[in-house]
């Protein structure tokens, strides 16, 4: 029994020294994990194309956007995982080849950057329903608009493409945590999410844990639903992701069954690769964009 009650006494003061840690670091503005609006535009600085920064109301949030490009053209629409928030997508949105081909929309999700900064939505559904006054506003038939999401933006815009087929015509879902009998909740995230030490955490990660002890529940109600996905879908994986596993992929491919589907999967990749392998992403984008996607299941 003292060696269990040394062993709490360790995990408790571990705990605490943690979110004492990143308390301090939040002050400090660090784990804040957004951008402020004046740092964007520094880093588009000599750039030809300049973003946008656009707000809108809906279902009682308040959400937040940036948009770059020719409005002429077709739309990547990019969504990020958690924590996160639109600057994830950062270097795409600079990129002068994707703006040769589409505008681009870097959005941040419910709870994050400046879309209702720490105010969790923990319903998939509803963050769908919530990203929808933009697919409306710029949605053309004479051009594609092509979904792209990473880790738990992957399930949202898949759910996007099950609500509102009419406005989506590809997805590109890169380390999506997609699978609810492999849902991973780490350790750290029991401790935090105690309404004692909860309010200590930084906003992002508070959000985070909230949508992280749903996810499972909200990829359960999206089983139904996967059948009825015929736009293209490009999934990316690695043998390495430690944090979404990868057979996250095979899941794709057992219940998309109406999609056209691309899956990759490579052993060395981790679960960063949304910025270690832009160019292969960057690649799988325009080939969507272009109409060239070509199935490889």
């Amino acid at each position: 029994m003292k060696i269990l009650s040394r062993r709490r006494k360790k995990w408790l003061i571990a705990v605490l020294a943690l979110v004492l840690f990143t308390q301090l670091i939040s002050i400090s503005g660090c784990m804040q994990m957004r951008t402020s609006q004046k740092k964007l535009y520094k880093k588009f600085e000599g750039k030809k194309h300049q973003p946008e920064f656009i707000t809108y109301e809906v279902l009682n949030r308040e959400m937040h956007y940036a948009e770059v490009g020719n409005a002429d053209l077709p739309t990547v629409l990019m969504v990020h995982g958690a924590p996160g928030s639109l600057d994830a997508f950062l270097e795409y949105l600079k990129d002068d080849e994707l703006l040769e081909k589409a505008r681009l929309i870097s959005v941040d999700r419910p709870g994050y950057g400046y879309s209702s900064f720490g105010k969790a939505e923990p319903s998939i559904e509803r963050q769908a329903a919530m990203l929808k006054p933009i697919l409306d506003k710029v949605y053309r038939e004479d051009q594609p608009t092509i979904l792209v999401g990473h880790s738990y933006g992957g399930p949202l815009i898949a759910r996007m493409a099950m609500d509102y087929p009419d406005l989506v015509d590809g997805l590109v879902m890169i380390a999506p945590a997609i699978d609810p009998d492999n849902e991973k909740v780490f350790w750290i995230s029991y401790p935090t999410h105690w309404w004692g030490l909860r309010w200590m955490m930084p906003k992002p990660f508070r959000v985070t844990n909230v949508e992280k002890f749903a996810h499972a529940g909200e990829l359960q109600k999206m089983l139904p639903l996967w059948d009825s996905i015929s736009c293209p879908i490009t999934h990316l994986h690695g043998d390495k992701d430690w944090i979404v596993p990868v057979v996250n992929i095979e899941f794709t491919e057992r219940v998309a069954t109406k999609a056209p589907l691309k899956l990759l999967r490579d052993e060395e990749w981790d679960h960063f690769i949304v910025w270690s392998q832009m160019d292969t992403i960057k690649a799988l984008i325009i080939e969507q964009i272009d109409g060239k996607f070509e199935a490889t299941k």
